[in-house]
């Protein structure tokens, strides 16, 4: 009678569980995840962080999807008259906010790590935004940090990923992505764009490719959105972060189409520019970045720029902080 109950649930219903059980440990080992880094954003996410950790570049970009395809590090570098083997990286993730750049730069300088010298942080008005529909919080942000603010769902779910991360599992009902999934499963694929060694991070935009019309709908929405206060803690102690660990911080922000920018000396006064401040009082420095002619041509969509735009943004980057360090 004492393993009654243990009887009573059948040996299919251990079987499950068994198989559940593997399935979440699976989804706590870097090495499983980054193997489906063709199919997933957090699994592409997982693959830059780890190539940042294997080579430590001296010069790291943060941001969403507009720094991931606004930034081409070897341009830049090239502009700055850097060596192209200086090391930089972008580690621009789409759909990534504040919270999740904080906890990965936690994760990148945990332990002694080395520190990357220089850190751009590409700002965007999503970065404020409280929205997680990639799934990253529970792979990515620091426990404690969805724990300070009030996010016990998204705990749970870094520790029961499984469950958290089921949504994001509904993607394989796409025939292409289903496919990619099953070669990834049985062998090696790189995301559309390249892999990160060859890349450098950076991925080309190009209109319609790399998000679908309700993304876009989303991060348009949080450019109207005020910021969430919970993100904005969260960068102000991303910059601290970075700046203990004795990083120079760069702030700057990709052009738009038909719209100035949020941030910086010349932004819309808002609850964006208003910001400022407090980024500068932790260490920021704000870079001053000459737009470049850019017209429609340039952009994937209004919120991205597209090869062109980002080799031409680049290069004015790279001059701009050429210039900054000779001053």
């Amino acid at each position: 009678m004492r393993n009654g109950w243990i009887a009573a649930i059948g040996p299919a219903a251990w079987i499950a569980l068994g198989l559940l059980l593997c399935f979440e440990l699976l989804l706590h080992s870097d090495a499983v995840v980054q193997r489906y880094r063709a199919v997933f954003a957090v699994a592409r996410a997982t693959d830059k962080i780890i190539h940042v950790e294997q080579t430590r570049p001296a010069l790291l970009i943060l941001g969403n999807s507009r720094a991931d395809n606004g930034i081409a590090p070897d341009t830049m570098l090239a502009a700055a008259q850097q060596p192209p083997d200086g090391g930089a990286f972008n580690l621009g993730m789409p759909g990534a906010n504040a919270l999740v750049l904080h906890g990965v730069a936690t994760r990148l300088l945990a332990r002694g790590a080395p520190v990357p010298s220089d850190v751009f942080i590409t700002l965007d008005e999503t970065l404020f935004q409280h929205e997680d529909s990639l799934g990253y919080y529970g792979f990515l942000a620091a426990r404690d940090a969805l724990m300070k603010a009030g996010f016990r769902t998204e705990l749970f779910g870094s520790v029961l990923r499984s469950w958290y991360y089921a949504g994001n599992l509904r993607q394989l009902r796409e025939p292409d992505k289903l496919l990619r999934f099953l070669q990834a499963t049985t062998g090696d694929v790189e995301p559309a764009g390249g892999g990160v060694a060859l890349t450098l991070g950076y991925r080309a935009g190009f209109k319609g490719r790399f998000q679908n019309r309700e993304q876009l709908m989303a991060q348009e929405a949080g450019t109207r959105a005020p910021p969430d206060p919970r993100m904005v803690d969260a960068m102000f102690e991303l910059v601290d972060l970075l700046r203990r660990a004795g990083a120079r911080v760069h702030l700057v922000a990709t052009p738009l189409y038909g719209r100035g920018p949020a941030f910086g000396p010349g932004a819309t006064p808002g609850p964006y520019a208003d910001m400022m401040p407090g980024l500068l009082a932790r260490g920021g420095r704000w870079l001053e970045v000459p737009r470049p002619a850019l017209d429609a041509d340039h952009f994937a969509d209004p919120g991205h720029l597209n090869d062109s735009g980002a080799r031409l943004y680049s290069a004015a980057l790279g001059k701009a902080w050429r210039e900054g360090m000779a001053q």
